[in-house]
């Protein structure tokens, strides 16, 4: 089941061939553009959020946004090619460290406990890109590995929540922080297991 299935997904998806798709291929946008264009908001995003909550989620969204779209456009323009899928998963890469790191930046912000909320963001990161090898290797073995809990959409959806919570509960901040970032690490040792586990199954068939 994909985040399309349900029904803000068809909202939002839909949204997008209907207002945003349009809007850039009336401004010659490329896939390829609109990819580094999320790559440049995400790589705002600690900024953001150094200055509010607000502004790191904002940023968020507007990366994760682009990154929905250029597999739209893409197809929609007939520029699909092997050399866009590759930029595109490269900077989701990036992309996806920027966002974990803008929420570090609020760890630092507060002062409090800075080393330990280090080591576990950097677990956080370590795992959260094992997600995305282990479907590469699979992939790259001609195996199929896009379930999990913690897909690549999941993880942003995630993020944005996490963010808005910190925004409209200032005053549970800290809390918030903690809880927001075990349970994403949780999440994400549950996807890496899940990938493993649908790999081996398809291997021991075979």
């Amino acid at each position: 089941m994909t985040w399309k299935d349900f029904v803000l997904g068809r909202m939002y998806y839909s949204a997008l061939e209907r207002w945003i798709l349009p809007w850039m291929k009336k401004r010659g946008f490329t896939p390829n553009r609109v990819t580094v264009s999320g790559m440049v908001f995400a790589v705002m995003v600690p900024v953001g959020f150094s200055a509010h909550p607000f502004w790191g989620m904002l940023l968020i969204m507007l990366a994760g946004i682009a990154d929905s779209t250029d597999g739209f456009l893409a197809k929609e323009t007939g520029l699909k090619s092997s050399f866009g899928g590759f930029l595109d998963s490269t900077i989701d890469r990036i992309s996806d460290t920027f966002f974990i790191m803008g929420f570090w930046v609020l760890f630092w912000l507060d002062g409090r406990w800075v080393l330990e909320a280090t080591v576990l963001i950097i677990l956080a990161l370590m795992f959260m890109h094992l997600i995305s090898y282990v479907k590469a290797r699979a992939e790259a073995a001609g195996l199929e590995c896009s379930l999990g809990l913690m897909t690549r959409t999941s993880r942003v959806v995630y993020m944005l929540v996490w963010a808005f919570l910190i925004m409209v509960f200032p005053g549970a901040q800290e809390g918030l922080l903690w809880i927001g970032l075990s349970l994403f690490i949780l999440g994400c040792v549950f996807t890496v297991g899940q990938r493993i586990i649908h790999v081996r199954s398809q291997l021991m068939v075979s």
